[in-house]
C-alpha cells in the first residue's frame, strides 16, 4: 500500500501499536468505510471508527503539494485492500483534528466513504505540527522547500534550535541547517526546485553564488543545457575564477584559517585579505543559526 510504504518516526511510532502488542479485534465497516476483515487495535489504543464528516484539517500540516498520480494509487489501493493502517486523530469540540494520515483521508473522502478506521489521542499544539512534520518526512512526502518552511516553524514557533529539530526528525543537524537555507533562495529560484526541474544539489550550488543576478545566469545555464550536479558545479568554478579574475592566487594559509572557521562554525566562511588586513563574511541562514555561531565565537 502506498501510503504505509515507510517506516514511522519515534514520535508517530509512540501513537500506533506495533504489531507485538496488537491484538485481532473485528469491527463491521459493512458501510462501507472499511473493505478488509479484520482491524486491529491494542489495550491502550483502540482503533475505532469515526465519522468522515468530523475530521477537520490539522492547521500544522507542513504539506501544500499533493502527487495526484500517487494519490490515485492510494485511492485504488484503498479501494481493493481498505485501509490498512489507522488515521490519528484528536478531539476537537464536538468533532475531531486530524495529526497524522491526511493522504489516506483525501483518498477516502474521494471513494465517498462514510467512516474511516482511526486512534484518538490527546496532544497539544507543538506535538501536532512536530508529528505531522515526523509523518510526512518519514513517508518523504514533503517536497525541500516544504520541509524547510517546517523545520523554520518548528524553530520560530516552538523554540527550538536546529540541534532538537534535527533529533526529533532524525537527521543530522548539517542537513537540517543546509535544507533551512533554501529558504534564502530567490521566489524565482525556488519555483524550479519545487517542480523538480531542479535538485538540491543544483540549489546547493547556486547557494554559493552571493548574487542573485549570477544565480539567475547559472540557473538559465542549468535549465537550458540540462546540466546534472557535477556539470554545474564545473561551470560554477569558471564564474568563480572569471569574478577573481584579478586575484593571482589566495594566500594558502589565509584559505587554511577560511577552512578552520567553516568547520568550526559550521557555515560558509569568506576570508577577504588585502596585506594583512581586510574583513571576515560569516553567512547564516536563522536566528537560533545566528545565536549558535555567536556562542561558539564568544565561548
Amino acid at each position: 500500500m502506498a501510503d504505509a510504504k515507510y517506516g514511522l518516526g519515534r514520535g508517530l511510532g509512540s501513537l500506533i501499536p506495533k504489531k507485538a502488542e496488537i491484538k485481532k479485534q473485528h469491527i463491521d465497516f459493512s458501510d462501507g468505510s472499511y473493505s478488509g476483515d479484520e482491524i486491529f487495535a491494542s489495550d491502550k489504543d483502540r482503533i475505532v471508527n469515526i465519522d468522515i464528516n468530523k475530521i477537520k484539517a490539522n492547521p500544522y500540516q507542513p504539506r501544500t503539494h499533493f502527487d495526484e498520480e500517487k494519490l490515485e494509487d492510494l485511492v485504488n489501493s484503498i479501494r481493493e485492500h481498505g485501509i490498512l493502517q489507522p488515521i490519528v486523530v484528536t478531539k476537537n469540540g464536538d468533532g475531531y483534528e486530524l495529526i497524522a494520515g491526511e493522504r489516506r483521508l483525501k483518498a477516502a473522502k474521494i471513494l465517498k466513504l462514510f467512516k474511516v478506521p482511526g486512534i484518538i489521542k490527546e496532544i497539544d499544539d507543538s506535538k501536532k505540527l512536530e508529528l505531522a512534520i515526523i509523518e510526512n518526512i518519514q513517508r518523504q512526502n514533503l517536497n525541500l522547500l516544504e520541509e524547510s518552511d517546517a523545520y523554520n516553524r518548528l524553530m520560530e514557533e516552538f523554540n527550538l534550535t536546529q540541534d532538537q529539530v534535527a533529533k526529533k526528525v532524525g537527521k543530522s543537524r548539517s542537513s537540517v541547517a543546509n535544507i533551512l537555507r533554501l529558504r534564502s533562495l530567490p521566489e524565482s529560484i525556488k519555483k524550479y526546485l519545487n517542480n523538480d526541474k531542479i535538485s538540491f544539489g543544483h540549489a546547493k550550488l547556486l547557494l554559493s553564488l552571493d548574487d542573485e543576478k549570477k544565480q539567475k545566469l547559472l540557473l538559465d545555464r542549468i535549465l537550458s543545457e540540462s546540466l546534472n550536479v557535477s556539470e554545474t558545479s564545473s561551470v560554477l568554478k569558471k564564474i568563480n575564477v572569471k569574478s577573481h579574475s584579478r586575484i593571482v592566487e589566495q594566500d594558502p594559509n589565509i584559505k587554511s584559517m577560511e577552512s578552520s572557521l567553516q568547520e568550526h562554525l559550521n557555515t560558509k566562511v569568506k576570508l577577504n585579505d588585502k596585506k594583512g588586513k581586510g574583513t571576515i563574511v560569516i553567512d547564516y541562514y536563522s536566528k537560533e543559526e545566528l545565536r549558535e555561531i555567536l556562542f561558539k565565537i564568544l565561548k
